[in-house]
């Protein structure tokens, strides 16, 4: 993918956290430890990896961080998983704003619903679907940051191809 402008594959993170406490059918009933274990390793992991490369990345003038979101929304079975991971959406968002211009990028790959242990066996996309569209934001030239990548948009198109549209979106 991409020749000028892109990263040396030593300058790309890509924070792939994901862990979701329960289920909970008894929404109402949610343990506050369901928020805290959630936000943990859905947010504040991920955005002290940012805070430890960022600073690098910034002093090259190069870099890619890309962090993986979700789509899920008004599903309060599942609240402390969705909050958690909407805080990183906000923590990315305001960091992007901080680099915008440069050639150091920070954006969210959102994969979709997978069939994986976290996703289930329920889950309609292979996991295997979403590794061009979540990597591809790894590549793209063309500085922007703050931005959602939905990795399903992209399903069978080529790493080259996906960084192409991405570009073209700029």
């Amino acid at each position: 993918a991409g020749q000028s402008g892109c990263p040396n594959l030593t300058h790309i993170v890509l924070n792939n956290a994901g862990l979701q406490i329960a289920y909970r059918t008894d929404y109402l009933a949610t343990p506050a430890e369901d928020y805290l274990v959630s936000f943990n390793v859905n947010t504040i992991a991920p955005a002290k990896i940012c805070y430890h490369f960022l600073p690098g990345m910034m002093a090259r003038g190069s870099g890619r961080i890309l962090n993986t979101t979700s789509g899920i929304a008004l599903d309060v079975c599942q609240a402390g998983y969705s909050a958690s991971k909407a805080a990183l959406d906000k923590i990315t968002i305001d960091r992007g704003s901080k680099v915008q211009g440069t050639d150091v990028m920070i954006n969210l790959t959102d994969p979709g619903w997978c069939r994986t242990d976290l996703g289930g066996p329920s889950a309609p996309n292979a996991p295997e679907s979403a590794v061009p569209g979540c990597l591809a934001p790894g590549f793209v030239s063309k500085c922007k940051s703050g931005r959602i990548i939905h990795a399903q948009d992209y399903v069978g198109l080529s790493l080259d191809r996906i960084v192409e549209e991405l570009e073209q979106e700029i």
